[in-house]
């Protein structure tokens, strides 16, 4: 067991049940190191038992199973890295429930149930689970439990002791946590949820986000030296950033600084990342200060799931999808199903984006392993879920319509707006292409270099709409 400069715990195993308590008690250690308090801690341990018997049941033997340990500011992960030749995991999908069936005889059965049902608790223990494939046969298991922030009241900024004064300006250094929880409250009240991000209701979480690196941002002043406004943004891909914002906080009759303060802000925040290797910036979730002419559309959405519009009486609303190049985009290939090819031409030509396309052909689904996994990340608040495909499987249409059904029940009387991402880097993922279509979903945009390479945004669009 090691401990790198990066701040991460490695541990190597036999993929043998009875190295369980080694497992278990390097996961308690890792939890008091990185920061969870006691029921964190019990999450991840029941976690690492959980994956760390499942996959001494289904791993390879020829060689140990590596348990690594890391702190990502805001949450601890483990991350299992094991060889297998083929993988199923279906107990970790959203949809999954605890009537999974064994296959064979009696006792297989019972032990496969008990085993996916293990594998099960840990997925709902957690709060996000993945898996990436790394080289044939080769695959990482991941988990993260976030540390506990408590929630705040959004602040109005008419709730302030005045009205920001004079002209403001971008502060010089780096913003303290204090001016970015306040910040992020006026933010979280001056905008819909699905304008923001999560950790705005959690301020704490969100200052220790960019103080931890997993955003960054920008804050603009007023002469009293309190927010006036607010940007940030974060990696998406190698070669891209995606940037939430811009928000101001001008409570003039006019908002007569609005403009001034969203112009200063879109300024500094692309001098910043011009400065880096990304190639280009995007948003899903730009806000309708963002200064006309500054950016390019991509397209747009339409949500409805969001529970402020739906109190305030709004209807589906129209969020467009902006992005805007950095540096000269020189192209690339993505992989694209036949049925998908006009969209992608259309996309691709209007936006001029040079992309060779190359064809998956039909998916051959009789060589897909049984079952596929979804990843979810369901955001209760905004109303939006995001489904990612990590593996391929036989069951894959019935497995994406199951989680639509399931994320409608979780609130029938506001459905919840479903996106899908692919990644056009990856010919399997476009393969699916038709059967994603005959569930429901939509192409709606293409977000340049958001992925390995870039991803294509389906929506669900229910029948009544």
């Amino acid at each position: 067991m090691t401990a790198s400069r990066q701040h991460n715990l490695i541990l190597e195993l036999p993929p043998d049940v009875s190295f369980l308590p080694a497992a278990a008690a390097a996961a308690e250690n890792a939890a008091q190191v990185f920061g969870l308090d006691r029921g964190g801690a019990l999450k991840l341990s029941l976690a690492v038992e959980e994956f760390f018997a499942y996959l001494c049941r289904y791993a390879g033997r020829e060689e140990p199973l590596r348990l690594t340990f890391s702190q990502g500011g805001t949450f601890v992960r483990m991350a299992f890295r094991f060889r297998a030749g083929e993988v199923s995991l279906r107990a970790l999908n959203f949809a999954a429930s605890v009537d999974l069936e064994g296959e064979g005889g009696v006792e297989s059965a019972h032990d496969e149930h008990d085993a996916e049902l293990g594998l099960l608790v840990a997925s709902r223990t957690t709060d996000r689970c993945s898996l990436e494939s790394s080289g044939a046969g080769v695959y990482v298991l991941l988990a993260e439990v976030d540390r506990q922030y408590p929630e705040a009241e959004p602040l109005r900024p008419e709730q302030q002791l005045s009205p920001p004064v004079k002209m403001p300006s971008a502060e010089a250094g780096p913003p303290s946590e204090g001016q970015l929880r306040h910040a992020a409250l006026l933010a979280a009240g001056s905008y819909p949820a699905r304008s923001c991000p999560a950790s705005f209701f959690r301020p704490a979480r969100f200052a220790d986000m960019v103080a931890h690196g997993q955003y960054q941002a920008l804050l603009a002043q007023d002469a009293l030296g309190r927010p006036a406004g607010l940007i940030c943004w974060r990696g998406s891909g190698p070669k891209s950033v995606v940037f939430s914002g811009p928000y101001v906080f001008d409570v003039g009759p006019d908002r007569s600084l609005a403009k001034e303060t969203a112009r200063l802000l879109t300024e500094h925040f692309l001098a910043s990342v011009a400065r880096t290797e990304a190639v280009c910036a995007f948003s899903e979730r730009a806000t309708s200060d963002v200064p006309p002419g500054w950016f390019e559309s991509l397209g747009s959405l339409t949500l409805c799931g969001d529970p402020d519009g739906a109190e305030s009486g709004c209807g589906p609303e129209s969020q467009p999808a902006l992005f805007r190049h950095l540096r000269e985009d020189v192209g690339g290939a993505v992989w694209a199903h036949p049925e998908l090819m006009p969209f992608l031409e259309r996309q691709y030509d209007s936006l001029a984006f040079s992309r060779d396309l190359l064809s998956t052909g039909e998916r051959p689904i009789q060589r897909a392993p049984e079952h596929s996994l979804l990843a979810t990340n369901f955001d209760r608040r905004r109303g939006l879920a995001i489904l990612k495909p990590l593996l391929d499987g036989q069951d894959f249409a019935a497995n994406l319509a199951a989680h639509v059904t399931a994320l409608h029940e979780q609130n029938q009387e506001i459905p919840p707006d479903i996106l899908l991402h692919l990644d056009l880097s990856e010919p399997w993922q476009a393969a699916l292409y038709p059967a994603i279509t005959a569930c429901g979903f939509a192409p709606r945009l293409v977000l340049p270099h958001a992925g390995s390479s870039d991803l294509l945004v389906c929506q669900h669009v229910p029948a009544h709409r």
